[in-house]
């Protein structure tokens, strides 16, 4: 008489007997030999996760570069007429670091270097940041906005005309946040996103 279909494996469910030392020391539901499994999904995504990871990042450098130049460029040329005129017609000794001795020229171009110099070192910082760090745009934006704000305040707490420290603050305050808000804007829009299934948006 044959086995149930609840009876022991391999003689009525078509699967391969166990056997025979399987069979003293296991139980047959344990002793059969099952087949190889396809490979999960999940296993899949793990390896295409581990290959983004491991392929050489594209980086935005030109991009960058070319956003930080052309920032510290035209920011160099509005600071200089703005001194320029600030001085020239307001009467207004900006930046109230040059301070009341020096000529217009003097003063502008002096400010006008200063811009230039600290948009080019935020520009090769945001560099150094995306070559080592996890989150570059996110500690850019913590770095910059706090030497932005020491800039700001530190006009205030120099000797001079409270007009022209004021006028120094706002300036250093509106050029500084302006470069660090579009150094993470040009950053950030060129980041490649990740292409693994399921990845973040």
């Amino acid at each position: 008489m044959p086995d149930s279909s609840f009876g022991r494996p391999g003689r009525s469910t078509g699967r391969p007997a166990a056997r025979s030392w399987e069979r003293s020391f296991r139980c047959p539901s344990t002793a059969v030999r099952r087949r190889a499994e396809a490979p999960a999904r999940r296993y899949e995504e793990f390896v295409a996760l581990h290959s983004e990871y491991s392929s050489e990042p594209d980086l935005p450098l030109r991009q960058l570069w070319w956003t930080g130049l052309s920032c510290a460029v035209g920011g160099s040329v509005l600071t200089f007429a703005a001194v320029l005129g600030l001085r020239g017609m307001f009467g207004l000794d900006v930046p109230v670091f040059a301070g009341t001795d020096v000529a217009v020229e003097g003063a502008a171009t002096s400010y006008a270097l200063c811009v230039l110099a600290g948009t080019v070192q935020g520009t090769a910082l945001m560099h150094l940041l995306l070559a080592g760090a996890a989150r570059p745009v996110r500690a850019f934006a913590f770095i910059g906005g706090l030497a932005v704000a020491i800039m700001a305040v530190l006009p205030l707490l120099l000797n001079g005309p409270v007009a022209a420290r004021l006028v120094t603050a706002g300036i250093n305050l509106a050029g500084g946040a302006a470069v660090v808000v579009l150094l993470c804007a040009v950053v950030s829009a060129s980041m490649p996103r990740p292409s693994w299934p399921g990845g973040p948006r």
